[in-house]
């Protein structure tokens, strides 16, 4: 009779826990490229095994996310472990970057809320792995034009900056680390034929971080009140699902005049949104229609260069922005792309609204 143990399984594929052992390097352009082939960039179809080609990807994703890393401490943004508190880099924990003199910054700070299916740091992987480079394609040049800011029209000092993570909220015990859902599908296992990795809530989630809107009321009221100076004003930068959640959660309509339409409202500077689909005329409080008015921005696939007004009922989901709606440019046609390509007139309407007098 057949039979056939455990140890006859096919392993599970490794490819390294950096970019030169998976194959590939960081040219003098900022581009990566294949070591044997320095013309081509990150080929995917490795083989024609599912198993192979996700876990290079993880693999590689995972290198990239350690150049980030390294990337983000030369630009002077500190580590910080939520929840607040949490000291064990063993323990569950969600990683986001802060500017490390935040506390000095006593006028403006942007939150940058990215997606919710993107690894931390990351804007979009077709450029930064493909024809672009790692800094246009991640958070980096948007850190470093952020730098350029002033805070205030009486305070030439650039605004601290937040980069959020609510696309990783998977906790992988192994790694130590959160990682995205769709990662967490190429973690390894026993074997490259194992059905799966077997999660639990218990087991992988971060407190008060389950999800993307968790992550996001975290950064919003434990993160914010924690580490921010109480005379600052908050910009907030959005994309996708995280962009309509955000402003799902400042239409709120409070009893008491000094809150009014959401416990920001005394705080929040500007709002700019990428890609949303919210419905921004179905807003209940009439003091965040107001906002959006006057301090909101929206983003959206159209056609035009980048930053040109387009008509404000255009959203990809039928819906309608009631605040300053622009093009991301006629040739951007992935909704990943539009803050990489449309990154300088997006910071100069933030930069904008912060010169303005309240």
């Amino acid at each position: 009779m057949f039979r056939r143990d455990w140890s006859g399984l096919p392993a599970d594929p490794i490819f390294g826990s950096n970019l030169a052992e998976i194959g590939y390097f960081v040219n003098d352009e900022d581009e990566i490229r294949s070591l044997d082939d320095p013309d081509s960039y990150f080929n995917f179809f490795l083989t024609k095994n599912e198993r192979w080609n996700e876990r290079q990807r993880f693999c590689f994703n995972a290198a990239i996310g350690d150049i980030l890393r390294g990337r983000l401490e030369n630009e002077d943004m500190k580590k910080v472990m939520l929840p607040l508190g949490t000291t064990d880099p063993s323990q569950p924990h969600v990683e986001i970057r802060v500017s490390d003199d935040l506390p000095s910054k006593k006028s403006r700070v942007i939150i940058f809320l990215g997606d919710d299916f993107q690894e931390f740091g990351v804007l979009a992987h077709r450029v930064l792995g493909g024809r672009g480079g790692v800094n246009k394609g991640s958070v980096i040049n948007l850190i470093k034009e952020l730098k350029k800011q002033t805070s205030s029209a009486t305070d030439s000092a650039s605004p601290g900056i937040i980069i959020a993570n609510p696309g990783e909220n998977f906790w992988w015990p192994e790694g130590k680390r959160t990682i995205t859902f769709h990662g967490s599908t190429a973690i390894p296992m026993k074997s490259a034929v194992h059905l799966g990795y077997r999660s639990n809530e218990k087991r992988n989630t971060v407190p008060e971080n389950r999800d993307y809107k968790e992550h996001v009321q975290y950064i919003l009221e434990k993160v914010v009140p924690a580490l921010v100076a109480d005379t600052a004003k908050i910009d907030i930068i959005a994309i996708g699902k995280v962009a309509d959640m955000v402003q799902e959660y400042l239409d709120q309509e409070y009893p008491d005049d000094d809150v009014g339409w959401s416990e920001l409202c005394p705080r929040m500077n500007s709002l700019t949104t990428i890609a949303g689909n919210f419905d921004q005329a179905a807003v209940q409080s009439e003091g965040f229609k107001k906002f959006l008015t006057e301090r909101a921005q929206a983003y959206v696939i159209g056609n035009g260069e980048a930053g040109s007004p387009v008509p404000l009922d255009v959203t990809a989901g039928g819906n309608v922005h009631i605040c300053p709606t622009f093009s991301a440019g006629e040739d951007t046609v992935f909704t990943e792309t539009i803050l990489v390509n449309a990154l300088g007139p997006i910071l100069a309407g933030i930069q904008n609204i912060s010169l303005r007098e309240n």
